[in-house]
């Protein structure tokens, strides 16, 4: 057989066209390569646990109204040993009332249920002094006295809180956890103390040497814990400054339990700040000297706190 020649033509089209097919060769290898990678993160991605909603409460966002019932403990010390005589040396009360609040929840992560919350509880308290029972104080003979006193307050609180979310609790379909933590800070709207005298004036010389009551008088008068009653401001001790702060924060902590649209919730809130407070150990009030200047009188000091320390809310609210 006889050995073909080589076209020189076609040896130089070969040369000419092969650096275009080993570029195209290449580039074919680096986008299958890419597709590839992009595959195999497609393929992981698939095998990562990500947060799915299911329910109202686990979107993005969601908000709910809610009804509270609060129970705070307050008390009123004055613990200087030269506290003013006018001044009693401690008041306990314990303080119930309702609450009606919004609440919004703000996921924070996309494969976790993890919400950033926030919102604003209106509430009403009151409850009388625990001291005020009968004959607390006597006058001598034919006279005793009953000291009845009662606090009512609105107050306004922010809370803002991380919560995370635990679903199906004990197997329980559609029921989710959601335990919660964080400050608050809570806005003292208004704040008043009524206190009530019955005086009861009674003749303890009959015949049969009994108590005869002749005649009872009551007497209340109600003053303002957020004002002081000093250059004619209607506080409600006389002679000191015990105004109550407009502001208060702290910090709390409980869990919301969500089934369907419906929340069920448990919180403890503990303030960091007092009510109020204020230190006079130098004396309340003074009183002239010889040469025309004021000296404080003794035992009239104050070293008085108010304070609002543990707080309790239990809520029912509906989500949207």
């Amino acid at each position: 057989m006889k050995n073909k020649k080589t076209n020189p033509h076609t040896t130089m089209k070969l040369m000419k066209t092969m650096p275009a097919a080993l570029l195209l060769l290449s580039m074919s290898l680096c986008v299958y390569a890419q597709d590839d990678e992009e595959t195999v993160d497609a393929i992981e991605g698939e095998t990562e646990e990500v947060f799915v909603p299911t329910a109202p409460t686990e979107k993005a966002f969601f908000h709910r109204v809610q009804l509270g019932f609060i129970g705070t403990s307050a008390k009123y010390t004055n613990d200087n040993s030269e506290h003013q005589a006018r001044v009693p040396e401690s008041e306990k009360y314990f303080l119930k009332g309702v609450s009606l609040g919004w609440l919004g929840d703000l996921r924070l992560s996309k494969k976790l249920p993890l919400y950033f919350e926030i919102g604003a509880n209106l509430a009403f308290l009151t409850g009388n002094d625990s001291r005020s029972e009968v004959n607390r104080y006597s006058h001598g003979d034919g006279v005793k006295m009953d000291y009845e006193t009662r606090v009512q307050a609105f107050t306004l609180t922010i809370p803002i809180n991380i919560a995370y979310q635990f679903k199906d609790v004990a197997k329980v379909e559609g029921l989710t956890l959601a335990p919660f933590a964080g400050p608050y800070i809570r806005f003292n709207v208004v704040a008043d103390r009524k206190q009530t005298v019955t005086e009861t004036v009674y003749d303890r010389n009959d015949a049969a040497g009994n108590d005869v009551i002749k005649e009872v008088n009551v007497t209340s008068e109600t003053r303002s814990l957020m004002k002081d009653n000093l250059n004619g401001d209607d506080g409600w001790m006389e002679g000191g400054k015990h105004r109550g702060k407009l502001a208060q924060v702290g910090v709390q902590l409980g869990v919301n339990a969500f089934y369907k649209r419906y929340s069920f919730g448990l919180a403890y809130m503990h303030d960091l700040t007092p009510f109020a407070k204020h230190s006079s150990p130098l004396g309340l009030t003074s009183k002239e000297t010889a040469q025309g200047g004021q000296i404080p009188m003794s035992g009239t000091g104050c070293d008085m706190k108010i304070s609002t320390r543990h707080n309790f809310m239990v809520s029912v609210g509906y989500v949207f």
